[in-house]
């Protein structure tokens, strides 16, 4: 009986401790509920945010932000480009004559060498009576047209400095879809300004960006390019130079970025660059243009299945043009194309492209199948100037 009792007693106990602590967590939470949104005076609330405001700013390292590295190697190489030209008015805007009136333009450029070439579009500077080249550190010059190339939209400048910033020439060819691509430049006369995106495509080819200008093997990027981009910098994630930006395709009147830039490929920059200060003339035309002497035409499935090749894989050469530097090499008609410098060769437009990214004097390996022989060979072909009347 007494131990009935002192259990009771304990129990009941237990009961008043577990209320007594749920009574004391349910006051301290409605108590701390009511502190935390009891209402300020308005002296109280503006001490605290002044305080807030006066707090010196977190340190916010950069570290290695891959983007912001490649922006600080690529940026100080390009320039604004400013053109004065001069058009004709017609007779119905000025009755009695035709009168000239300066026209201003605005691109970009890239400085390839530390005394004074840079790399622009022919389309920025086409017309122009003066270009100016003004450099990041607001210093400008105003520059002599070297020489341009038509074909692929391509023009060289000089001004007289040295110590100059200069791009580092990456690899095209090594680009990737997917990558990050950062476009640097001077859309709209704004100054250097930096967009990112990725690499989008390659290999664009007969892509139409105006009437009367296409351009072929063209880098697609996502990262916002607009007028007075072109001639700027498309570099890679390491800074790199590896395209130059030259046409979008837009949708409305105004041209304005969509999300489809295109650039020209560091490495048939470089070719196509080399000539033009090879010629080390002011105003040349257009330079010599690589030529092989060698008509194609493409492989059928059938075909190519006869001959085990991949059906994506071979053109068929149709015709060798006698003293072409085909000829001299030693290829041979119904010889099949298989690679060129150890590119592989899908279609007849490849060929093309890879004979452009050549220069004239230089050699390089293709790669054939001659079904006579039932065999490959390596012929070593010393790229020549296309004669005038293949031009």
């Amino acid at each position: 009986m007494v131990e009935q009792t002192l259990n009771s007693v304990r129990n009941t106990s237990r009961k008043f401790l577990v209320f007594g602590f749920i009574l004391g967590v349910t006051a301290g939470y409605a108590v701390l509920r009511f502190t935390m949104h009891r209402p300020i005076s308005r002296s109280e609330a503006q001490k605290r945010a002044l305080q807030v405001l006066d707090r010196p700013a977190g340190n916010s390292e950069i570290g290695d932000n891959r983007i912001v590295n490649a922006v600080k190697r690529i940026e100080p190489a390009v320039v604004n480009i400013d053109v004065v030209g001069r058009s004709n008015l017609s007779e119905e805007a000025t009755p009695g004559g035709f009168l000239d009136q300066e026209v201003r333009g605005k691109g970009s450029g890239v400085i390839i060498t530390s005394d004074g070439y840079i790399v622009t579009n022919n389309h920025v500077i086409e017309g122009a009576r003066k270009i100016r080249v003004t450099l990041p550190n607001e210093t400008w010059y105003y520059a002599r047209l070297v020489g341009i190339d038509s074909q692929t939209d391509l023009a060289v400048l000089h001004i007289d400095a040295s110590n100059l910033p200069v791009a580092d020439l990456g690899d095209s060819d090594r680009l990737q879809v997917g990558e990050w691509s950062i476009a640097v430049g001077n859309p709209l006369g704004l100054g250097s300004t930096t967009t990112v995106g990725v690499i989008s495509a390659l290999n664009r080819k007969n892509l139409q960006v105006e009437e009367g200008r296409d351009i072929e093997g063209a880098i697609q990027t996502d990262a916002a390019i607009n007028r007075g981009n072109s001639g700027g910098a498309l570099a890679n994630i390491n800074g790199q130079l590896v395209g130059i930006n030259t046409a979008i395709l837009s949708s409305g009147p105004g041209g304005g970025s969509i999300g489809l830039g295109f650039a020209l490929p560091i490495n048939t920059v470089r070719h196509v660059v080399r000539d033009i200060i090879a010629d080390g003339k002011s105003h040349t035309p257009p330079p010599r243009k690589p030529w092989l002497g060698v008509q194609y035409s493409p492989i059928s499935a059938a075909e190519a299945q006869s001959l085990r090749l991949p059906a994506d894989r071979g053109v068929r050469v149709q015709m060798v043009i006698p003293g072409s530097p085909a000829s001299l090499a030693g290829l041979l008609r119904q010889d099949i194309i298989l690679s060129i410098d150890n590119k592989p060769i899908g279609d007849e437009r490849d060929v093309v492209e890879a004979i452009v990214e050549t220069h004239v004097g230089a050699q390089c390996r293709i790669h054939v199948l001659r079904p006579s022989l039932q065999r490959e060979l390596d012929l070593i072909v010393t790229i020549s100037d296309r004669p005038e009347e293949y031009r």
